[in-house]
C-alpha cells in the first residue's frame, strides 16, 4: 500500500477509536429498576410505621395478607398439584381422547382457586393468581388443537408464575413440607 493512503486511513482510524472511546464513556447509564409501592399502599405503611414509631425495626405484614394464606394456601397448592398433573400429562403427549373432555376452569379445584384470586387483598397479586389458571387452561387448549409451540409456550408461562407463587407462599407458610415438595418437582 502507498503511504498516500496508508496515512489518512490512519488518521479516520485514530478518530473513529476516539469516537468510539468518547461515547463508552459518556453515554447515559441506565438506572436499575426498584421496586416501588403504589401511592396507596405507601400512605397505609406510611400511617402504620408513625403509630409504631417506638417499636423495634421489625417488617410489619398486613393482617389481611396473613389472614388470606391461613384461608387459601392449602387452595392454591392444591392446584398447582391439579395444574402440574395436567402440564405432565401434556408434556408425555397423551392421546387426546384420554383429556379432550377436560375442562379446566370447571373442576372445582379451579373454582376454589378462582375464588382465592378474587379475595385476594393485592389486585395485581390476585391477577397473577387468574394469570397462572389461564395459562394452565390455555396449554391443555392449545395442545387438543395440536398447536405444540402455543402449548410449550404457556406451559413455560405457567412455570413462572408457578415460581413466583412458590415464593410468596413462603412468606406465610402453613405448610412448608408441601410447599418444598411441590417446588422440588
Amino acid at each position: 500500500m502507498s503511504n498516500d493512503l496508508l496515512i489518512p486511513m490512519l488518521v479516520c482510524a485514530g478518530c473513529l477509536a476516539v469516537i468510539c472511546f468518547v461515547y463508552i464513556k459518556t453515554r447515559p447509564k441506565r438506572t436499575p429498576r426498584t421496586f416501588s409501592i403504589p401511592k396507596n399502599q405507601a400512605a397505609k405503611l406510611m400511617e402504620g410505621n408513625e403509630s409504631d414509631s417506638g417499636s423495634s425495626d421489625q417488617t410489619t405484614f398486613d393482617p389481611d395478607l396473613s389472614s388470606w394464606h391461613d384461608s387459601f394456601e392449602s387452595t392454591v397448592l392444591d392446584f398447582i398439584e391439579f395444574a402440574d398433573e395436567l402440564i405432565e400429562t401434556i408434556d408425555n403427549e397423551m392421546p387426546l381422547e384420554e383429556i379432550s373432555d377436560i375442562d379446566v376452569f370447571e373442576t372445582e379445584k379451579a373454582s376454589q382457586f378462582q375464588r382465592a384470586a378474587s379475595e385476594h387483598p393485592s389486585p395485581e397479586m390476585g391477577a397473577e393468581l387468574a394469570a397462572m389458571l389461564a395459562t394452565a387452561s390455555a396449554s391443555l387448549h392449545a395442545y387438543l388443537r395440536g398447536d405444540l409451540e402455543l402449548a410449550k409456550q404457556q406451559r413455560s408461562s405457567y412455570r413462572e408464575y408457578r415460581e413466583m407463587w412458590f415464593q410468596r407462599l413462603r412468606q406465610f407458610p402453613q405448610d412448608i413440607d408441601r410447599i418444598i415438595r411441590l417446588r422440588q418437582t
